[in-house]
């Protein structure tokens, strides 16, 4: 729990020095004048401790009364998951600043309380918003790719490439605006690991040609239950970091694995790598490292975006990596059981 100054007896008498101060002084006084009318010292010791009676037990009650408060407040605190609900659900303390604090209390959490319902309905607003605007757009994009293909030559074909890109980053800012809640439009189904990863080669097939990649596939036949969408756009993340700090001699490894209670995926490439530095800090939002500054178009959002719906999807991701020695993205997708129960 967390210490606070009234908690401590010590503390608490300390807080209340000069009122000590003064009682020592009267208690002194008033010891002197009964010795000077010659009243006998076992009456004036008596009539010290009576007088000492009188103010140290109202202390200890007081002090007890308000170590018994705040030492609840912080442990209700400590439960409490939405922490702007503290002054609505704690007890009303039976002395007057306690009462006045916890009145206070209230008004900023109901102040507080408005702000974030109010901030959620922007959220809510600009989601669906961006959510509208991903459909809108992806029609006049379907259109020019069609125009693209009927009438073939090389710079319509450059065209169609650079439109399947702005596809692509579409539905990168879509995955983005659902990811706080992203799990309310899962469909968890059974698939394969070679399904899933087919998928995402299919996404993004032109610049794996483009950049000569050979691809090797091991052991994918392997059955599982995902969201097919997501984990089809969570490999394409991937798989756009490994095109974009590739090397000249371009593979990509898929391989699967099953452990007891789940069913691994590992992607390996033979890219320029991370450093030992840079790579605990991938999946943070943004960040680029050492690489964003080689490559200017870098955004951090693919990796952020693959550990969220991750989290979301109770799969879990790790890296494994080294300069000029490749990348190895490990997804761990979980048993049946589990990815129901972190669905629902």
């Amino acid at each position: 729990m967390k210490k606070n100054k009234l908690i401590s007896f010590a503390s608490y008498l300390f807080d209340h020095l000069f009122f000590l101060c003064c009682y020592g002084a009267a208690a002194m006084l008033i010891g002197g004048l009964l010795w000077l009318i010659q009243v006998r010292g076992i009456f004036i010791l008596f009539a010290e401790l009576i007088l000492a009676a009188a103010v140290f037990a109202p202390l200890l009650l007081d002090f007890l009364r308000r170590r018994g408060f705040y030492a609840a407040l912080y442990r209700l605190l400590e439960t409490l998951d939405q922490k702007t609900l503290l002054g609505e659900i704690s007890m009303t303390p039976s002395f007057l600043d306690g009462q006045i604090l916890l009145d206070l209390l209230r008004g900023i959490n109901k102040y507080q309380n408005d702000r974030l319902a109010s901030m959620e309905g922007e959220i809510l607003d600009y989601r669906e918003y961006v959510e509208s605007w991903v459909h809108e757009i992806k029609t006049p994009i379907a259109s020019a790719r069609l125009i693209a293909e009927n009438a073939k030559n090389p710079a319509t074909l450059r065209m169609e490439e650079e439109l399947q890109r702005i596809d692509r980053y579409v539905e990168q800012a879509l995955y983005y605006a659902r990811s706080a809640s992203a799990e309310k439009d899962f469909r968890v189904e059974p698939t394969s690991l070679k399904f899933l990863v087919t998928e995402a080669i299919k996404t993004y097939s032109k610049p794996l040609i483009r950049t000569r990649c050979q691809i090797h596939m091991e052991n994918l036949d392997l059955p599982l239950h995902a969201d097919i969408k997501s984990c089809a756009f969570l490999i394409g993340q991937i798989l756009s970091n490994s095109i974009k700090y590739r090397k000249d001699d371009f593979h990509l490894t898929f391989q699967g694995q099953r452990t007891a209670n789940s069913v691994q995926l590992s992607i390996t490439d033979n890219g320029i790598g991370i450093s030992k530095r840079d790579l605990p800090r991938i999946f943070d939002k943004g960040f680029t490292g050492e690489h964003g500054r080689t490559f200017p178009k870098s955004t951090g959002i693919g990796l952020y975006l693959c550990k969220k719906l991750c989290d979301n999807m109770n799969i879990q991701i790790t890296a494994e990596s080294a300069p000029n020695a490749g990348t190895t993205i490990l997804l761990t997708f979980p048993e049946e059981s589990f990815v129901f129960s972190s669905c629902l």
